[in-house]
């Protein structure tokens, strides 16, 4: 990919504006939400009068109406949908909703750009939304919503006819890439962007590793079987004996937190599981740089930030086969990937890494290439593929 330089604003000229609509977004009862799309955003104040609408299932803007403060430029939509009536139909009733609670909002704000980010149902709403206010538009696939909602019919059909609208398409890995592209997605307007990390948090720290009490095997994330979550706490009940010090820690919310103590329980492992519920992301290189191995066997994945987040940290990580993760792991230099949906796997796995020594300055030079500053370049980039007055592409 060609380096065209950072955009510039010349000084008597307004910057354009960019609407970003997505629910992957830290909400004021969630702040530790998706917090990588936070991270990637911010970079954009600089280039753009940026603003965020965030739609949010009626039920929980319902629980949560309290706490919604709106701005000028950060904007929580109620969105409605009948559970029952399908999802082929989401996304209109998404586009109904935003513009009924925010139509006026938007015209005011007179985007130049939209930058959708999740296939569906948010990209088809907003690409027809920018069909309606005359600007281009773009949008941000992460993995889940090209791997699940992508294999269903009607759904991809949707996907793939927003693609037509779209000025660019941005994927976390060439894996989605190829996947969107099976789909009937013109391979010329897909950019592949990965994630990048804070490498002046995220950073290997001695005086971190010297303070660890515990030896323990860490998994980030929601507590959902999808995750892998139960075949982890299998696969590390096999070698519980071989590491009689070793502690599995679970750090995130989710619907199976009873289902893994429970099975924890009955596997007589109840003093070696810690379920920390949902962590600040804050303290997260802590917990992260102190762990032995952080563990994510998913089922399907895109390019999960934690496990940059970790070999950032310089920490060897187990993960999947699956999405963009071989993309991004090097297994010689950064830990096991395995097969999913497997508990024997994920025994191995674990006793593999834990029988090996390991260079953590190695695993974080290797993250290096994983950086936010990279990552602007390049979505800058894709975003001013089209000439705008003031910018130079």
């Amino acid at each position: 990919m060609v380096n065209i330089g950072l955009p510039f604003v010349k000084s008597n000229q307004k910057k354009p504006t960019l609407i970003i609509i997505t629910n992957l977004y830290p909400l004021p009862w969630e702040p530790n939400r998706a917090t990588f799309n936070r991270q990637q955003f911010a970079q954009l104040n600089n280039s753009f009068e940026k603003s965020m609408l965030i739609p949010i299932a009626f039920p929980e803007w319902l629980k949560h109406r309290k706490q919604i403060k709106q701005t000028q430029n950060l904007r929580y939509v109620p969105y409605f949908y009948l559970p029952k009536l399908g999802r082929r139909f989401y996304s209109a009733m998404m586009f109904f909703s935003i513009m009924l609670h925010s139509g006026l909002w938007l015209w005011r704000k007179k985007p130049q750009k939209i930058l959708a980010s999740w296939a569906f149902p948010e990209a088809v709403a907003a690409s027809w939304i920018s069909k309606l206010l005359h600007c281009d538009f773009y949008f941000k696939v992460h993995g889940s919503d090209i791997n699940l909602h992508g294999k269903v019919s009607a759904r991809a059909k949707q996907i793939v006819n927003a693609s037509k609208n779209a000025k660019g398409i941005l994927s976390v890995s060439q894996a989605l890439a190829d996947e969107m592209i099976t789909m009937g997605i013109a391979a010329a307007k897909i950019h592949v962007i990965y994630n990048g990390v804070d490498h002046q948090t995220f950073q290997v720290n001695n005086a971190t590793l010297n303070n660890a009490c515990d030896e323990y095997v860490l998994y980030v994330g929601n507590l959902k079987k999808e995750k892998g979550v139960i075949e982890l706490l299998k696969g590390f009940a096999a070698i519980s004996a071989k590491y009689p010090r070793l502690k599995l820690v679970y750090a995130g919310p989710g619907n199976l937190s009873a289902e893994i103590l429970a099975t924890a329980k009955s596997m007589a492992l109840s003093d070696k599981v810690t379920l920390l519920g949902s962590v600040n992301h804050a303290k997260l290189p802590e917990l992260i740089g102190q762990a032995k191995i952080l563990a994510l066997p998913s089922y399907n994945e895109g390019v999960p930030n934690v496990v940059l987040e970790a070999m950032a940290c310089g920490t060897p990580v187990l993960v999947s086969d699956v999405g963009g993760i071989p993309e991004v792991v090097n297994e010689s230099i950064c830990g096991k990937i395995i097969t999913a949906k497997c508990e024997t796997a994920v025994a191995e796995g674990l006793d593999y890494i834990l029988t090996k020594q390991w260079n953590r300055k190695e695993i974080q030079r290797h993250s290096q290439q994983f950086s936010w500053q990279n990552n602007e370049k390049q979505l800058l980039q894709m975003l001013n593929m089209i000439n705008i007055q003031g910018y130079k592409s």
